[in-house]
Parts: C-alpha cells; structure tokens; sequence
C-alpha cells in the first residue's frame, strides 16, 4: 500500500524526474568546473537537496492545484497516516537514487570526488533534518506559504556547508572523530529514525485533522 502511494508521486512527477535526475548529474561537474573549491561532499549534498526539495515541491503544487485528488485519496482505503508516510518515503527513494548517481559519477569522474559511506550518512542525517522540519509546517499551513522554504534552503546550502566543514578542527569535535566509523554510522542513522518518526507521528496528527472538502 505505501509503495503505491510513493509510486503514485513519482507518476505525479514523471514529466520532470528523469530531467531532475539528468540535473543532479551535471551538478558536480559543473561545480568542479566553476567552483573546484566546493567539489566532493558538498556539491553531493547540493545536488540531493535540490532532486528532493524540487520533487517534492512540484507534487505539492499539483496536489495545492488539484486539492479534489486529495480529497478523493483520503476517501479510499487508503489511511491518512499511509498518505503522510508516503511522502516521506518518496523524499527517501530520491535520495537514495540521488547517492547511486553520484556513486556511479565518482566511478566515472574521479575528480568529482570520492564517495564515502558516512559521508552519505552525514548527508541523510542533514535531509532527514530538513524533511522532518518542512512537512509537517506543510501539513499544517499548505504549500502556498511554505513553497520558498527551498529556495532559502537551495541559496544558503553553498554559503553554509563550506562553513560547517571548518569546524572539523574544533578540538570540541575530537570526541566525534575518536568514535568509529561504523558506530558512527549507526548513531547517524538512529537519530535520523527518531527524527523521521518524530515528524511523522506530528505530520499525521496534523494532517487526519486537516479538512479536505470537495467542492
């Protein structure tokens, strides 16, 4: 049932996806080309925030255009807590898709970087972050308030990540860097659970509250 659903925003998408994704290809080399400072794990986790805000916008400004196939949805068998579920399962399949382009582009481009599995973590803790601060503010004001969250995000990312890197020789962080790698991982996949679940659990009670008319 919820992997229909998450199919069902991929069709809703289908006219841009495979553009998005050819998109999320051409990011890293063209931040080697013109900003080779950045290249590596930055312009991968540029390229990933923008595949899933871009998606996941353009399904919320068909479902903000279409409000009826909503309604209609919540009145199958379909549960609201599978509706809700089903977008944060979508943000995951592409970033998921996003990582093996860009694994399969490092094979390709060495120069692009390298791909490293905490570094994928570290990006999935960062999404995870996002996702699970956007949707539920979406279930509750709608798209029309909250659609320049990605551009304010997509902006800074190349401001921000940069800054964030230096602080890998704060001596606050030896602690972080004694820890191995594999449990690392593993922390940085709970938190990003506990942060899913968390968001999700908020987003359903917003949304089987949300009145859906049809008109």
């Amino acid at each position: 049932m919820l992997l229909h659903l998450i199919k069902k925003d991929f069709v809703i998408v289908k006219k841009y996806v495979w553009l998005m994704f050819i998109v999320v290809l051409l990011i890293p080399p063209f931040i080697l080309w013109r900003m080779p400072e950045l290249t590596g794990s930055i312009s991968y986790v540029i390229s990933v925030v923008f595949a899933v805000f871009m998606l996941l916008m353009y399904v919320s400004m068909k479902e903000f255009q279409y409000p009826k196939a909503s309604a209609l949805l919540c009145a199958t068998p379909y549960p609201r807590s599978m509706l809700v579920m089903s977008k944060y399962g979508f943000c995951v399949t592409i970033f998921a898709a996003c990582s093996v382009i860009y694994w399969v582009e490092t094979l390709i481009l060495p120069k692009i970087g390298s791909f490293k599995f905490e570094m994928m973590m570290a990006a999935f803790l960062g999404i995870s972050l996002l996702i699970s601060i956007y949707l539920p503010i979406q279930f509750k004001i709608g798209y029309e308030k909250t659609k320049f969250f990605f551009i304010v995000v997509f902006m800074a990312s190349p401001i921000l990540l940069p800054q964030l890197l230096k602080i890998n020789g704060n001596p606050y962080l030896a602690v972080i860097h004694s820890i191995p790698v594999a449990l690392l991982c593993v922390m940085v996949v709970l938190i990003s659970l506990i942060l899913f679940a968390v968001s999700i659990l908020i987003s359903i009670r917003i949304y089987s509250k949300k009145d859906l008319i049809l008109v």
